[in-house]
C-alpha cells in the first residue's frame, strides 16, 4: 500500500522510518513546504510536494498519516477525506473539539476511515493492562491517579508550542487522558486548575486534574513540563528511545482487589485476606516477548483499516471523545466549577 507522509517534522520523522520498516506499505510521497522536508525526500528518493492539493493531482496515495501542527490537521485532513482516503492524523485530532468534529462528520459522509494517532494504545503493556482491568482481576476500579513531570528546554518553544495549544495539556495530559478512557471508561466531569507561572504567556505550564468517570470510579492527574522528575510515560515505558529510560511508575489504578502499576506492569494483592493488617504482595505478569514499538502496532492497525480486515483502536471519535476532555479541562479551570465533557457516541 502507498502511504503519503504530511509534516515532516520531529513526529513526521518517525512515521517515516515506521513506514519505511513496514513490509506491507511504501512511503509513497512527503507533503511538506520545508527545506528540510524536500532533502529528506531527495534523500529517500521519494515524491516531494510543498502542497496537498497538488500531490493529489499526481498521485493516488491509499492512505495518508497526517503530522502538522494541531491548528492545521483540518485543513490537512480535508483533502483527503473528499477524495475518500483513509487517514492517521497524529494526536490531538484538532486543536479544538469543534474544528475536530468537522473532520469526523465530513470522515463519516464520505465513509472515510480516520484514526487518531494515539499510539500509546498500542503499548503492549496498555494491552495486556486492559485486560486485566477488564477481567476483573483488581475488582471494582476505585481510583487512579497519573502524572506527567518532565522539563522542556526553551529550545522547544517554536512559535506555535507558545500560543493557545501549545502547553503539555494538548501536547502530553492528551495522552494520559486518552488511556485513563481506555482502561477505565468514559469520563463525565472533570474540575482543574492550571498555572503558567515559570514561562508565562498564553499558554499553561502546569496542571492538576480531578475526574469522575461514568462508572463511578476517581482519578487524579498532574502534568508540567516545568519539573525535573524521572516520572512520566516518556521517561517510564521505554517506547521511544529519544527518551532516556527511567524504570519508575507513573500511572496507578486501584481496585477492590488489587492495585496495578504502569509502565512497570505490577499487581498489588492482599496474600490471604484483604485487610491492611494483613501482608500485600506483588507480582509483574508476563507480557511474552515483543519489541516495544507502539508505532509500528498503529501503523499496522491503520493498514488494516485500510484493506477492511480490522476496526481502529483509536477512531476519529475516540480523538474527538479525548479533545472533549481536555477543553472540559480547561474550561474548569478558567471558570473554577465542575465541566461535563461533551461526549460523542459511537
Amino acid at each position: 500500500m502507498k502511504i503519503a507522509l504530511v509534516g515532516a517534522g520531529l513526529a513526521g520523522k518517525q512515521h517515516i522510518q515506521t513506514i519505511l520498516s513496514n513490509k506491507n506499505c511504501t512511503l509513497d510521497l512527503i507533503i511538506d513546504p520545508s527545506q528540510g522536508a524536500y532533502e529528506i525526500s531527495k534523500k529517500l528518493n521519494t515524491q516531494y510536494f510543498s502542497n496537498i492539493e497538488k500531490a493529489l493531482e499526481k498521485s493516488n496515495p491509499d492512505g495518508a498519516i497526517i503530522a502538522t501542527p494541531n491548528p492545521v490537521h483540518k485543513k490537512n485532513a480535508e483533502p483527503f477525506i473528499r477524495k475518500k482516503i483513509p487517514i492517521l492524523i497524529e494526536k490531538p485530532l484538532s486543536s479544538d473539539v469543534k474544528s475536530a468534529l468537522d473532520i469526523v462528520i465530513h470522515a463519516k459522509k464520505q465513509n472515510t476511515p480516520v484514526l487518531t494517532g494515539h499510539h500509546r494504545r498500542h503499548n503492549k503493556i496498555i494491552q495486556k493492562a486492559k485486560s486485566k482491568i477488564q477481567s476483573g482481576d483488581l475488582g471494582k476500579i476505585i481510583a487512579s491517579h497519573a502524572t506527567c513531570w518532565l522539563f522542556k528546554p526553551n529550545s522547544y518553544f517554536n512559535t506555535w508550542r507558545k500560543s493557545l495549544g501549545g502547553g503539555p495539556l494538548l501536547i502530553n495530559l492528551v495522552h494520559d487522558i486518552d488511556l485513563m478512557r481506555y482502561l477505565i471508561g468514559e469520563i463525565d466531569c472533570v474540575q482543574s486548575f492550571e498555572s503558567n507561572s515559570i514561562r508565562g504567556g498564553d499558554t499553561e505550564d502546569t496542571a492538576v486534574v480531578l475526574l469522575k468517570f461514568k462508572n463511578g470510579s476517581l482519578g487524579t492527574l498532574s502534568v508540567s513540563d516545568t519539573i525535573i522528575s524521572p516520572w512520566s510515560w516518556e521517561l517510564n515505558s521505554n517506547e521511544n528511545p529519544i527518551y532516556p529510560y527511567n524504570k519508575q511508575t507513573c500511572y496507578w489504578i486501584g481496585g477492590t482487589h488489587g492495585s496495578l502499576e504502569l509502565p512497570k506492569s505490577k499487581i498489588w494483592k492482599s496474600v490471604d485476606k484483604r485487610s491492611w493488617w494483613e501482608p500485600i504482595t506483588h507480582s509483574n505478569y508476563k507480557i511474552g516477548k515483543y519489541k516495544n514499538y507502539p508505532l509500528v502496532q498503529q501503523l499496522n492497525n491503520f493498514l488494516a483499516v485500510i484493506e477492511n480486515k480490522e476496526e481502529p483502536i483509536c477512531s476519529g471519535i475516540d480523538g474527538l471523545n479525548t479533545l472533549a476532555v481536555i477543553e472540559a479541562i480547561k474550561l474548569a479551570a478558567k471558570t473554577n466549577t465542575a465541566v461535563k465533557p461533551e461526549l460523542l457516541k459511537k
